[in-house]
């Protein structure tokens, strides 16, 4: 026996109970019910009373009535079990194609391929890295020129009111002024190690100014330091110890140089720090 004829055979046995138990239309059970039923063992007729007879001569036994036919009961047959179609043949499998054949590239091909890969890679990093590093100079350019264009424009505005020599009471200011001008070098002092950033130049410019500031104020110091000192020498205590008025002019004359050009170095740090 089939899988196909087993399965057929258990769906019957599953369906047969559902089948017997179905409520069966009023015209059958009419049909299947037996006109004349069967007597049970505890049945008891009962007698009719007998008429009493009127003329005995004239009675006639009545015809005994046929019983009716007894219909037989219709047997619920069961429906043959319906088998599924067997399934259809499976197509014969296609023989699989042949594979193709890969192209295999020559050693020396591959090499040259990875080769060109990595040099490529390297360029790619090594294009991005200096721009990288081009746009942190850049921002590092503008910050240091926008602080050396505002200290230098400071300081060109305190030569300005410097006073002129050789009075004794501008010697003193002289003095006190050109020693406090020169101490206004933060920004310089920070971008010492970052000069490198604008043109040699500039950098140049830059470093010559503060330098000969700084030298007219160790000078104008030490001349102060000898008047003192001579002072004390004559017993002049109480006075102002003032340099020589040959060498406040001698002073004036190189601070005058160390800012002259000094209104296009401060236009150059501001157009780099845009």
């Amino acid at each position: 026996m089939t899988s196909v004829q087993r399965l057929g055979l258990a769906l019957f046995l599953f369906a047969s109970p559902a089948w017997a138990q179905a409520p069966q239309p009023v015209g059958a059970a009419e049909q299947a019910k037996p006109a004349v039923e069967e007597e049970r063992p505890d049945f008891q007729p009962l007698r009719p009373a007998e008429p009493e007879p009127e003329d005995k001569g004239s009675a006639e036994p009545a015809p005994a009535v046929p019983p009716p036919p007894v219909v037989p009961v219709p047997v619920p047959q069961a429906a043959p079990a319906v088998q599924p179609p067997p399934p259809p043949p499976m197509p014969p499998m296609a023989e699989p194609a042949p594979a193709r054949q890969s192209l295999s590239l020559p050693l020396w091909v591959t090499v040259l391929a990875l080769l060109t890969g990595a040099v490529l890679a390297l360029l790619g990093g090594a294009l991005t890295m200096r721009g990288l590093r081009r746009g942190e100079l850049a921002e590092r350019r503008r910050s240091v020129a926008a602080s050396l264009a505002t200290e230098l424009d400071t300081r060109r505005l305190a030569f300005e009111s410097v006073p002129l020599p050789p009075n004794v009471d501008a010697g003193v200011s002289f003095v006190s002024s050109v020693i406090s001008m020169a101490g206004i070098d933060c920004a310089f002092r920070a971008a010492q190690g970052q000069l490198f950033l604008f043109s040699p130049q500039l950098a140049a410019n830059i470093s010559v100014h503060y330098a000969a500031v700084q030298r007219v104020a160790d000078f104008v110091k030490g001349q102060s330091m000898a008047a003192a000192v001579r002072m004390l020498q004559a017993n002049r205590l109480g006075g102002h110890p003032c340099p020589d008025a040959g060498a406040m002019r001698e002073a004036h004359v190189e601070l005058d140089a160390a800012f002259r050009g000094l209104d296009k170095v401060i236009l150059s740090l501001r157009a780099q720090a845009r």
